[in-house]
């Protein structure tokens, strides 16, 4: 419960009528609460800011009611905290009207799309709401944001962790994460700085910083050629950011990923493939090739490649619809259709490498 604390014990606290109403509205999870229960201010100042920054790791919610006054509560240090904690995902805030000077913390909470509740009940409401049935963790597992721990996309390089033998020690921070959606809800791109003791190394590592996101699939439309030199590949060219060559665009398979519930890896590639090429195949033509991790030393996600194999007609008549667009052009996706030889991709230096091992592998793999 963040937000300001009396300095003076004539000054009662917002925090106890705080916990009867979570209490009423049926919580029996844990709250850290900053403040002593006989009001007495604590002598030492680094042990109270360190307990407080690290209490705030460890919640899943972090719960700002900020009551503002000049005098009694002018939440100095309350105003430090959201603004560092205002891209968590953790912050439920509550400001009551005509609370002092909080006009610009109301404005920065706004950009975040992050909703400002003006009663003490509201608020808490919320937060209750957040938490929902919330997650059994332990140890430094309560470093994890619950939003961030019930990603699929977490889960998968978690476990696959866990399984290895391999145990999370600490959480140092959560570096960045980039979300998507309507409301800039969703958790796609995370970077956790964690500490990890590795089986059989008697050691932990604690210098890198994993960066997770969902697994996707991606779609290799061939055509055999009369030399596996003349084979021909349905590529797309799409601009994104981090293209790093002479063309200033990516050059690769269609596919993607998604953030749907439930959704079944065939059905999504028959999607992506749609959308981004126009091209739609019945369910029977996709043939599963394999699964494997795209970037191991800096990214945890994974690609399902699947395959479908033309004849030369079907690809003569997709190769004259080359440089049509595509895309979801609401997402800013926008995708142009190519088709190459195996020798034009790997002679043109456009395709990365990743690419360059999927088409590798298809053909094989009958």
């Amino acid at each position: 419960m963040a937000g300001p604390t009396p300095r003076d014990s004539n000054v009662s606290s917002w925090r106890p009528n705080a916990l009867k109403i979570l209490k009423q509205l049926g919580y029996d999870g844990v709250v850290f609460i900053p403040e002593s229960q006989d009001a007495q201010r604590s002598s030492d100042y680094d042990q109270q800011m360190d307990w407080e920054l690290a209490a705030m790791r460890r919640s899943d919610v972090i719960l700002f009611w900020i009551p503002a006054t000049p005098d009694t509560l002018p939440a100095y240090t309350t105003r430090v905290e959201l603004g560092l904690q205002i891209h968590s995902g953790k912050v439920i805030l509550g400001i009551p009207q005509g609370a002092y000077r909080t006009r610009y913390l109301e404005r920065l909470a706004s950009q975040r799309n992050i909703a400002v509740y003006c009663t003490l009940e509201e608020t808490l409401n919320a937060a209750y709401n957040q938490l929902d049935a919330g997650a059994e963790r332990s140890h430094a597992e309560c470093l994890i944001p619950l939003e961030i721990w019930q990603t699929r996309h977490f889960q998968q390089w978690y476990s696959s962790q866990t399984s290895a033998g391999h145990s999370l020690e600490d959480v140092p921070n959560i570096e960045w994460v980039f979300r998507v959606g309507a409301d800039k809800s969703f958790p796609l791109l995370l970077a956790i700085h964690v500490a990890m003791k590795v089986k059989g190394e008697e050691r932990i590592k604690s210098n890198e910083a994993v960066i997770i996101r969902p697994s996707i699939v991606t779609v290799c439309v061939y055509c055999l050629g009369k030399t596996r030199n003349r084979d021909r590949f349905v590529l797309i060219k799409e601009y994104r950011t981090s293209a790093l060559n002479a063309q200033g665009f990516v050059f690769e398979l269609p596919g993607g990923s998604s953030f749907k519930p439930g959704i079944e890896l065939s059905e999504l590639a028959m999607e992506e493939l749609e959308e981004e090429t126009g091209m739609r195949f019945s369910q029977d033509r996709f043939r599963m090739v394999t699964q494997r991790q795209i970037v191991a030393t800096l990214v945890a996600n994974e690609a399902l490649l699947m395959a479908i194999e033309l004849e030369p007609a079907e690809m003569d008549a997709i190769a004259a619809q080359a440089r049509q667009t595509y895309g979801n052009f609401s997402e800013t996706e926008q995708t142009y259709l190519h088709v190459f030889t195996r020798e034009q991709i790997m002679e043109g230096g456009f395709v990365d490498f990743v690419t360059l091992g999927q088409i590798a592998l298809v053909g094989f793999d009958k």
